[in-house]
């Protein structure tokens, strides 16, 4: 049985195994000044691109998702009231006139709480 040949050797065994022939790692050729130079363009473009556009969209993102929240948040919050009146409604003696009387009172309580709690 033979052991495979390296066709380029460095002499060192420690380091033989551990370079390998790999062109992203090399320089290019001296002669290759169009791909360096398109590479170079490319990571300033990139550069810009993550100092300015990035933080515009993190924050249009930030921006949309908040408006979304409050809308979902004011409809749960008026669903969560034309429940709780209907609730009442139907547990209640009477017509509608005694939920509304009891929503009225945690209404005006409430206010009257908050009126109170106010800095002149």
């Amino acid at each position: 049985m033979t052991t495979p040949v390296d066709p380029e050797p460095t002499g060192d065994p420690a380091v033989e195994g551990s370079i390998k022939n790999n062109s992203a790692t090399q320089d290019p050729r001296p002669g290759d000044w169009a791909s360096s130079l398109v590479d170079r363009f490319i990571n300033v473009v990139e550069q810009v691109r993550n100092v300015t556009t990035r933080p515009v969209i993190t924050l249009a993102r930030a921006l949309v998702f908040g408006v979304v929240m409050v809308c979902c948040l004011l409809a749960a919050l008026v669903l969560t009231g034309i429940g709780l009146f209907r609730l009442l409604d139907v547990a209640l003696p009477g017509d509608s006139w005694s939920a509304h009387l009891v929503l009225g009172t945690i209404c005006c309580a409430l206010g009257t709480v908050l009126w109170s709690r106010r800095s002149p």
